[in-house]
C-alpha cells in the first residue's frame, strides 16, 4: 500500500478549486441567513425565555459555524491563487 496521494491533472485541481470556492461561498452564505434569523427571533418581545436562549444559542451556534467556513473559504482562496491555471 503506498503513502503517496493520487497525482491529479491540473486542470481537475483547478474545477475541485472552483468548485469549493462556490460550495464554500453557499455554505457561508446560509450560514448568515441562519444567523440572522436567530438575531430576529431574539428581538421578538415575548415572555417566554426560552425562545430567547435557543435563539442566542442558535445565532452563537452560526456564528462559530459562519467563521470556520469562512476560514476554509480563505484558505481555498490562497490555493486558488498560488495554482497556476492550465
Amino acid at each position: 500500500m503506498s503513502n503517496h496521494a493520487p497525482v491529479v491533472p491540473a486542470a481537475r485541481a483547478d474545477q475541485f478549486i472552483a468548485q469549493s470556492l462556490d460550495l464554500a461561498g453557499i455554505s457561508l452564505e446560509s450560514v448568515e441567513k441562519l444567523r440572522t434569523l436567530f438575531r430576529t427571533i431574539a428581538h421578538i418581545p415575548d415572555n417566554n425565555p426560552t425562545t430567547q436562549e435557543l435563539a442566542a444559542l442558535g445565532a452563537e451556534l452560526a456564528d462559530g459555524w459562519a467563521n470556520v467556513i469562512d476560514c476554509e473559504r480563505e484558505d481555498l482562496e490562497r490555493l486558488a491563487a498560488s495554482t497556476p491555471m492550465n
